[in-house]
């Protein structure tokens, strides 16, 4: 779980603040993934950052993981934009 949200947060880090990643660390680092991860799309929704679909398929597939599909990360994710994701095919 650890090893998906970081991989998630290194693909992310050219849109998230430095200050904010160090805190999403954080919470990865204690175990708080369930935080962690609503954490990591609220800040994407705030901003509305736009995201690829894999980004975002990722994410949801994390939330059903941790059984948190029916709850803010789906609602926060319906808030960021598309991204084109031909870059990471």
């Amino acid at each position: 779980m650890a090893g998906r949200l970081y991989g998630l947060l290194i693909g992310l880090d050219d849109r998230i603040g430095s200050e904010q990643a160090q805190l999403l660390h954080h919470f990865i680092e204690v175990g708080e993934y369930g935080l962690a991860l609503e954490e990591i799309v609220g800040t994407l929704a705030q901003d509305a950052i736009a995201i690829t679909g894999q980004e975002r398929c990722d994410m949801m597939a994390l939330a059903a993981q941790m059984k948190l599909e029916a709850g803010l990360v789906p609602r926060a994710l319906a808030a960021c934009p598309e991204k084109g994701d031909r870059e990471h095919r």
